[in-house]
């Protein structure tokens, strides 16, 4: 596994874009068979790395609103201030702030509303376990230790883990 990790590290190096708030050109890994996310450098060094949810069911997206995780090479459309935004998971709870402090859109061409966000309190908990609708999900302290180094643009890559790869398999 680490092997696979490192062979994508040195993959996504390079096709990282050129120019971030920092300088560094980073990119962002999104391992969904680890719950795991990676903040890289330009040459594809780990820089950082937090647990992450992923979508309820395993495998690649393949509809809206099939609760799975897309895979594949995404591009960050733009990072969202997500204070105050209200959502309602239908559980009897109510309307919460599900997405946290930020929501860091994706370019995920067939699906809208895809990306990279915070979680809120019900839900913290469940982070490192497939819960969300097909977003990643991370702590909110883990997020805003992040999105410094997030830009418009930056690539972030998606992997299937073994339960996806068999999920897909199956269909």
């Amino acid at each position: 596994m680490r092997f696979l990790l490192i062979l994508l590290l040195g993959l996504l190096s390079g096709n990282v874009a050129s120019s971030s708030p920092s300088g560094e050109g980073g990119s962002i890994l999104v391992d969904k068979g680890s719950f795991t996310i990676y903040l890289l450098s330009k040459d594809g060094e780990e820089l950082m790395s937090f647990p992450v949810a992923t979508g309820i069911n395993p495998g690649r997206k393949r509809t809206q609103g099939d609760c799975k995780t897309p895979e594949g090479d995404f591009t960050v459309t733009w990072v969202q201030n997500t204070k105050g935004v209200m959502y309602d998971y239908h559980d009897g709870k109510g309307k919460v702030e599900a997405y946290g402090p930020f929501f860091i859109h994706l370019e995920t061409p067939g699906f809208r509303a895809i990306g990279i966000h915070g979680t809120c309190p019900e839900r913290d908990d469940r982070i490192g376990t497939r819960d969300s609708q097909g977003c990643v999900r991370l702590h909110n302290s883990d997020l805003r230790q992040l999105i410094p180094h997030v830009y418009k643009g930056m690539k972030v890559k998606i992997v299937p883990g073994p339960e996806d790869i068999a999920a897909d398999k199956s269909m």
